[in-house]
C-alpha cells in the first residue's frame, strides 16, 4: 500500500511548520505532499498532488476552508478542519470534514485523528464525496 499523502492549508506559516514536524515525527508513514497559504494556489496543488486528505484552516485572509472545498464538488480526498475559532459542527460536516481540530493543536489527539484517517482510507480507497450546493 502506498504511504498516504497529505496537504497542509492554513495563511498561518507556524501553524504549517508545526503539523509537518508533528507529522514527521509521530506519523512517519504519512508523506507531506505540499502546502498553501492562500486558497488559489491550494486548489492548484491539490488538483496536481491528489492528497488522500488535507489539514484545512477554516478561516483565513483570502477566504475560508469552505470556499476551497466548494471548487471540489465532488472529491476524493478527505478534510480534517482546524481553526482557533469554534468550528460550526453542522457546517463542516456539510462539507464534509473528517473531523474538526482547535488550534492550539493536541498532538495526542492529531495523531489519533491520523491513524483513524489513514485506516478510514485504507478500508475505503475509492470513497467519494459529493457536495451539493443547493442542499
Amino acid at each position: 500500500m502506498n504511504r498516504p499523502k497529505m496537504m497542509i492549508i492554513d495563511d498561518e506559516q507556524d501553524a504549517i511548520t508545526s503539523i509537518e514536524l508533528i507529522t514527521k515525527m509521530f506519523c512517519p508513514e504519512i508523506e507531506i505532499v505540499g502546502n498553501a497559504s492562500l486558497i488559489d494556489a491550494a486548489f492548484e496543488l491539490i488538483k496536481k498532488t491528489s492528497p488522500d486528505f488535507i489539514i484545512l484552516d477554516v478561516i483565513m485572509t483570502r477566504g475560508s476552508g469552505y470556499d476551497l472545498l466548494e471548487r471540489f464538488p465532488i472529491r476524493k480526498f478527505d478534510v480534517i478542519f482546524m481553526s482557533a475559532y469554534t468550528i460550526n459542527e453542522v457546517k463542516a460536516k456539510a462539507y464534509g470534514a473528517f473531523y474538526n481540530l482547535q488550534k492550539p493543536i493536541d498532538i495526542n489527539l492529531f495523531i489519533t485523528i491520523v491513524n483513524k484517517l489513514t485506516e478510514h482510507r485504507r478500508l475505503n480507497p475509492g470513497a467519494v464525496f459529493r457536495f451539493d450546493l443547493k442542499d
